[in-house]
């Protein structure tokens, strides 16, 4: 056989190989079950503002504000005395203001350091499963999908929600559902989500 067209064959074999190598694309039972071990154990959380936070009383539309998460059971409220820079006949002064101090109710079921809980992700629908690729000997595909915020606590009803983009989305998603593209590596013989030093986030 002449050289040429053994290397011409060596190289159609080879491409056939590579080809036959890289698996299916994971089911979207496999996807779902991913999700849900990734992302479906992930509880969402929320701060209306940084806390502990200290605020006099003179300001309406912030007391209006968290006065309502207070009557929701997730914050409490202290009134308080501090000082506060004022401008008193032309010039700055320290003064005593009353005031509140506003903190997350850490007797709350839904409150924990991190915040106040208001749901947790679900898949809703998969989009799109991209054809895997093999990129320097490591097999990736990409899944575009669309997921919603589900189990809603019920301290939700309790305040205007509409106020707060993420609370107004999370209430709205399972008909507006949020849409994410999420990288998947078939390792070890099997599908799962990627992960590297920076892992995957829904947000």
């Amino acid at each position: 056989m002449p050289v040429k067209r053994f290397w011409q064959i060596a190289v159609l074999l080879s491409f056939y190989i590579t080809v036959q190598a890289v698996p299916a694309p994971p089911a979207e039972s496999d996807i779902t079950r991913l999700f849900e071990q990734g992302f479906g154990q992930e509880l969402l959380f929320f701060m209306p503002e940084k806390l502990p936070l200290e605020i006099e009383r003179i300001q309406n539309t912030m007391v209006k504000k968290l006065d309502q998460y207070v009557k929701a059971g997730v914050l409490t409220r202290e009134n308080t005395r501090f000082l506060a820079e004022k401008i008193m006949y032309g010039e700055p002064r320290e003064v005593s203001v009353g005031g509140y101090t506003y903190k997350l109710n850490e007797a709350s079921q839904w409150v924990s350091p991190k915040g106040i809980y208001y749901g947790h992700p679900r898949i809703r629908e998969i989009l799109e499963v991209s054809t895997p690729m093999d990129i320097n000997g490591r097999i990736y595909c990409e899944v575009y999908l669309s997921w919603y915020a589900d189990q809603l606590p019920e301290w939700l009803d309790k305040i205007d929600w509409r106020a707060e983009r993420a609370l107004k989305r999370a209430r709205e998603s399972k008909e507006k559902p949020f849409e994410k593209r999420l990288n998947f590596e078939f390792k070890d013989g099997k599908w799962d989500i990627w992960k590297d030093k920076a892992p995957q986030t829904l947000f």
